[in-house]
């Protein structure tokens, strides 16, 4: 029996350039969450805990200020080519935020799992101020 890995219509490189473009257009920047991905599918701990990460991350996503790309676990590494550059050197584990500008060529700011109050605060006022400059 051979089994077939699914189809994903998730994130892809025309996704990317049609983010650019909206993000330009209404000058925002493009903020990247990667979400978390289940270590162990038959754990409802397991699942109830990257939920829990996946769910506080979408949270502090600033969506007023941004335009939002969702990677999720598993995309991640089937996608990575197609990842800005500068998106590409700035992940470090999942789930977490990285904002950049509307072109994707710098990063702005990033926020993990393990960021306090503190943090998302000011992940949040540097995307918001980095969208307002435009």
């Amino acid at each position: 029996m051979v089994l077939l890995a699914p189809i994903s219509a998730g994130f892809g490189e025309k996704q990317l350039e049609m983010t650019k473009k909206t993000a330009a257009v209404k000058g925002k920047v493009i903020v990247f969450i990667f979400e978390q991905a289940y270590y162990d599918p038959n754990c409802p701990k397991c699942i109830a805990e990257v939920n829990a990460n996946n769910s506080a991350m979408r949270r502090e996503l600033p969506r007023k200020s941004a335009c939002v790309i969702k990677i999720d676990g598993v995309e991640t590494r089937r996608s990575v080519e197609s990842l800005p550059q500068c998106v590409k050197d700035a992940v470090k584990d999942a789930p977490q935020l990285i904002a950049t500008d509307a072109a994707c060529e710098k990063v702005i700011a990033t926020l993990d799992r393990t960021a306090s109050r503190q943090q998302a605060d000011d992940f949040a006022k540097a995307v918001a101020a980095a969208a307002t400059s435009k």
